[in-house]
Order: structure tokens, then C-alpha cells, then sequence
């Protein structure tokens, strides 16, 4: 059978301290949340699930090893065969002495990422959290505890919400993830049916109003409130007109004042110029 999962982290002396739910889950089970507790824990959960002749993708983000040979050791204790994708704490002498080593039943290591199929869906399996274009999958780890709401991108990191549905540690079948990826890509075709029926009535209204709108990058939400108004105003034969009239709105062009101007210059990248900071981070942990 086929496994995945990401980030355990073993030796990792701070985990416990940047992901609260790992210790949290530890004191569930009875365990007091040590790095030693956790190491001894994890690595029997692992072994428990997984047989020699079992295969696991590893996404990467194995522990904190000062020595290779620690690393490599790590490896051999943990049953099956593995792909493992390099993660930011694993080192690349790490990886090289492991592939050496035959008892470590290393199969592959990928620097970077790589497409898979899995039960006829086409995902991007990477250590990182990258937002791929559909129809790829993005699965992930590295992010942990935080999520980014994208139904395109699946994190298995241990921590993750996903993951924390199921025994804590334990890796996940490609049969379970295979369900995950149904459900999300229905929401995703979902979201590309809206936004296609969005960009219609953008259409309609253009024809109707006799102007090109002009509202800078609208979301998805915005084009499907417009087309609610839209809709609403053509069943009752109304129009903008009657509504300004209605809420006593002055039919005059707007003069945006110095402040609102500021306002609506300070969008993605510019903001984040004048702020410092970068925003989709991720951070790392």
C-alpha cells in the first residue's frame, strides 16, 4: 500500500513549541509532550502503519540532525520504502549518505517536486506550499498548522487540520488522500462555473449600460454580487437610475478625496512596499 505525510520533525527541540496542537495531541493520548515522547511515539506510529514493503511519500522536513548519520539512522528505523522530497531542514549530505545506505529502503529523493497520478488525479507533490494551476493538485506539508484556503492545495503536514482528523502521526493511505482530492476538485469546478458565469453577466451588463467596467481585478465575490444586483434590477425592470433615486444617491461622478486616492493606490504590491512585508509567506517553521 501507498502512504503519505510530511514534517515529523524528530529531534526537533522547538516543534512542540511553534505547533501547540502536536503537544496538545500528545497529552491526549496520555503522553507528556517531550521531544523524547514524541520521537519514541512517532516513530512507533509510523511502524505500526507501515510494512517493509509498503511505500511512503515523504514530503519532506524528517528532523533536526546535527550528524548525517543520525539522519541516516532516523531512516532505517522506519519501516517501508520511501520517496522522500527534500524539505528546508534536510540537508543534502543527509540525503546522499541516506541513498547509500541500503537499509534506509531509500528510493528516491526529489530536490524540488514532481507530478504523480494518483487514482487518475494529477497532483504536484513538493515539500513546499505552492498554488499550482488547476487541473494539478498542489500537495504539501511545510506550513504545518496554518492552511491556505485554496481548495487547489492539500497540506498533509503532520499538524494539519487534515491530518489531525486521523490518529495523530499516523501516515495517510493515497486511498483517503484519493477522496480528499474528489472533494476538493468539485469545489473547484464549482468555483470555475461561477467565475465563468460571472464573466457572462459582466458581459451582459456592458451591453446593457452601454460601458466597459472598469473595476480593477474583481474577486470572484464581487463579480457574483454584481450579477445578483444585475439580476434583481433586470426582473423588476429597474435600473441603476432608479435605484440612486430610491436611496436618494447623488447621480454625480465621484471626486475621490486625497485619502481615498492613498487608499486605492495601496494595493498588492505597492502596499506591501510601503508595509515591509511580503504577505503568502507561509512562514517556516
Amino acid at each position: 500500500m501507498d502512504y503519505i505525510i510530511s514534517d515529523t520533525h524528530f529531534n526537533h527541540e522547538k516543534i512542540l513549541y511553534f505547533d501547540k496542537s502536536r503537544a496538545d495531541s500528545l497529552r491526549a493520548l496520555g503522553i507528556e509532550p517531550t521531544i523524547e515522547n514524541m520521537d519514541e511515539y512517532l516513530e512507533k506510529k509510523w511502524n505500526e502503519t507501515i510494512g517493509n514493503e509498503d511505500m511512503v511519500y515523504f514530503l519532506g522536513d524528517l528532523g533536526m540532525f546535527s550528524k548525517k548519520q543520525a539522519f541516516v539512522a532516523q531512516l532505517v528505523r522506519l519501516n517501508g520504502q520511501k520517496i522522500f522530497f527534500k524539505g528546508n531542514h534536510d540537508h543534502s549530505d543527509q540525503l546522499k549518505a541516506a541513498l547509500k545506505e541500503p537499509a534506509t529502503q531509500l528510493i528516491e529523493v526529489v530536490e524540488t517536486a514532481k507530478i504523480l497520478k494518483i487514482n487518475g488525479h494529477t497532483v504536484w507533490l513538493s515539500h513546499y506550499a505552492i498554488d499550482v494551476p488547476y487541473p494539478l493538485i498542489s500537495v504539501h506539508g511545510h506550513i504545518h498548522e496554518a492552511e491556505y484556503r485554496s481548495a487547489g492545495m492539500v497540506n498533509v503536514s503532520l499538524d494539519s487540520a487534515l491530518m489531525q482528523t486521523r490518529p495523530f502521526g499516523q501516515p495517510m493511505p493515497l486511498d483517503e488522500l484519493d477522496a480528499v482530492l474528489v472533494k476538493n476538485k468539485a469545489i473547484i469546478a464549482q468555483e470555475y462555473h461561477i467565475e465563468s458565469e460571472n464573466k457572462r453577466y459582466d458581459r451582459l451588463i456592458e451591453r446593457a449600460f452601454d460601458e466597459t467596467i472598469t473595476i480593477n481585478k474583481p474577486t470572484a465575490t464581487q463579480r457574483h454580487e454584481l450579477a445578483l444586483l444585475v439580476a434583481y434590477l433586470n426582473q423588476n425592470n429597474l435600473t441603476y437610475a432608479d435605484v440612486l433615486t430610491k436611496f436618494n444617491i447623488p447621480n454625480v461622478n465621484k471626486v475621490l478625496s486625497s485619502a481615498e486616492k492613498e487608499q486605492v493606490t495601496q494595493t498588492g504590491f505597492e502596499f506591501e512596499k510601503l508595509i515591509g512585508m511580503k504577505g503568502n509567506s507561509g512562514g517556516e517553521i
